[in-house]
């Protein structure tokens, strides 16, 4: 079950554990050699191919959804990370940016060059 081997690899108490494998949500790794997205179904990742997760390559994962989110970061040769659930009464509110885009003309690779805030705004009622 690869949401309990991630959590365990992390090193999160069994009860988060449990909490971790009961996501559901989409799924996105930061991996040596590129950028992988998903959904994760609370079991395993629906990886194309049915393909197997290389934890080795991974720098960094969050597995989300619109109440709770799982998030780790390669430290050394361990993980670390948290897992957040927010409360359904909260009211909640995002700051807008707008973010410029650039390329690099010698290796063709685009990127985030700037960016500016926009507004404070009602992102939504917990649901």
């Amino acid at each position: 079950m690869i949401g309990m081997d991630l959590a365990r690899r992390v090193g999160l108490k069994l009860g988060r554990c449990k909490k971790f494998s009961e996501t559901r949500g989409t799924f996105v790794a930061w991996q040596v050699q590129n950028i992988v997205w998903s959904k994760f179904d609370g079991d395993k990742l629906l990886l194309k191919d049915d393909a197997s997760p290389n934890f080795d390559d991974w720098l960094e994962c969050r597995v989300f959804n619109r109440r709770e989110e799982f998030h780790i970061k390669r430290a050394g040769e361990k993980f670390v990370g948290r897992y957040v659930r927010d409360d359904g009464d909260q009211k909640f509110y995002g700051l807008m940016t707008r973010n410029h885009i650039g390329s690099d003309a010698a290796t063709g690779l685009s990127g985030y060059v700037d960016y500016r805030f926009v507004a404070i705004e009602s992102a939504w009622d917990g649901d």
